[in-house]
């Protein structure tokens, strides 16, 4: 009982004491002047979506006037691109201007979520802060209707089961595809018999203009390992040349005839046994002119042709 009186007493004397302190510090406050800014909510046009048909996934564009009674409205930041409650993620926040050069704040919200049944559910409301100060953006929430995209039950009549097969894919016009591919490949055969016919003709006219390709046609009519042929195939080796060329002039040989360095060997051997054959009148082995010259005809038609 004692205690209890005393501890009443406290209490009375703190309160008291907080009363005498409140007035100075509102004196205080209004001496310095500071008065504490009003705030003004300001709630401009806002241009709704159609309040019904949406299903999940849609995307929802709500535009609020940035102007009002012919005041303009700047944002110092736009709204987060965030989840805005069970039904709502708000996607894009951007500037338009309309035709007559009005700005508009443009909201998307994606619907992710909806009811099993139809329902009314509520764009969010905004409070957005704007440039000037004390005054702020205030729109309310706007409402619409979801539904899911399928019912959940569905009327046990044929036809309108639950479960229903595939719908046939639908059939591709190929004709035109096929004409064309078969334009492209007639193209493309044209190109290629074209570019046969012109490597043929290089060769044939290769044949009857290269030194050692008219040697190797001359050769079939003459008697192997006759003098003749000896003597057609150092005509050849003269032409390509262009000067008489002995077993000492190979090197010059080789220098107008480079692709003729694969057989720098043999050439050699050639001309060693054409000193034995003419000068020294025996017959010799190891070299065929004939096989000689179609190889280097080969050789220069890869080279010239």
């Amino acid at each position: 009982m004692h205690h209890s009186y005393w501890r009443l007493r406290l209490l009375s004397a703190c309160a008291a004491l907080a009363i005498l302190c409140c007035p100075p510090c509102h004196a205080q406050a209004a001496a310095d002047g500071s008065v504490p800014a009003q705030i003004v909510q300001i709630t401009p046009d806002v241009v709704s979506p159609r309040p019904f048909g949406y299903v999940l996934g849609d995307v929802v564009t709500q535009h609020i006037a940035l102007e009002h009674e012919g005041e303009s409205l700047d944002l110092p930041e736009m709204p987060a691109l965030e989840r805005t409650g069970n039904w709502f993620e708000r996607r894009d926040a951007r500037i338009e201007h309309d035709a007559a050069g009005q700005r508009w704040l443009a909201l998307d919200y994606q619907v992710i979520n909806v009811p099993e049944e139809l329902r009314a559910i509520e764009l969010p409301a905004l409070d957005l802060a704007t440039t000037r100060e004390g005054r702020r953006i205030v729109t309310q929430a706007q409402p619409l209707t979801v539904a899911p995209i399928t019912p959940t039950v569905v009327l046990a009549r044929a036809g309108l089961e639950e479960m229903r097969p595939d719908a046939p894919a639908p059939h591709i016009a190929t004709a035109p595809l096929e004409r064309r591919l078969h334009g492209a490949l007639y193209l493309a055969g044209t190109l290629i018999a074209l570019w046969l016919a012109l490597a043929a003709l290089r060769q044939w006219q290769a044949r009857r203009r290269l030194p050692f390709s008219r040697a190797a046609i001359e050769m079939r009519r003459l008697e192997r390992g006759s003098l003749p042929v000896w003597r057609r195939l150092h005509r050849a080796l003269d032409e390509t040349a262009g000067q008489v060329v002995r077993g000492h002039d190979l090197a010059s040989l080789l220098l107008h005839a480079p692709w003729l360095k694969p057989m720098e060997g043999e050439l050699k051997q050639f001309f060693d046994a054409s000193q034995t054959r003419f000068f020294a009148d025996r017959p010799t082995e190891g070299v065929e002119p004939v096989t000689l010259c179609s190889r280097a005809a080969r050789l220069e038609r890869r080279a010239l042709a």
